[in-house]
């Protein structure tokens, strides 16, 4: 599991004062790329240097509490499944109080950088999914 830590900003958030329906994704997302610069896999070095990409071919999301500004959230980033050609990733939103105030869920599918053809997942990133089975990791602001 890898933890990372957000508050959420007026940008984050819709005309009735909580989080846009849209905005929980993309803070799954940034969670996933601090995950990733946290095991050097950072998403500037993938995009200059892999011979693969990881897109996002599936994604859901649940809310289940009202965030709002200013609001603290902890991203608890969890490996659900790791397949031969694709990934699972599962995204706990929780506030201070402890409460869970949504959930993502995205698969991903690793392809050829130049053809977009499906492949195997690379040994580096398969490393580094592995680490989100381990306990105790975390981010900063």
């Amino acid at each position: 599991m890898y933890i990372h830590e957000t508050t959420i900003r007026l940008h984050d958030t819709d005309a009735a004062g909580v989080i846009f329906f849209a905005q929980q994704l993309t803070l799954a997302h940034n969670a996933f790329e601090h995950f990733l610069d946290s095991v050097g896999l950072g998403l500037g070095h993938l995009l200059e240097h892999a011979d693969y990409r990881i897109p996002i071919v599936h994604a859901e999301s649940d809310y289940r509490a009202p965030v709002r500004v200013g609001d603290r959230l902890k991203i608890h980033v969890t490996l659900e499944r790791s397949g031969n050609t694709s990934f699972t990733l599962a995204y706990r939103f929780v506030n201070e109080s402890g409460t869970e105030t949504g959930r993502v869920r995205t698969v991903q599918v690793a392809v050829n950088r130049s053809t977009w053809t499906k492949r195997e997942l690379p040994a580096e990133l398969r490393a580094a999914l592995d680490k989100l089975a381990e306990t105790g990791a975390r981010s900063s602001l």
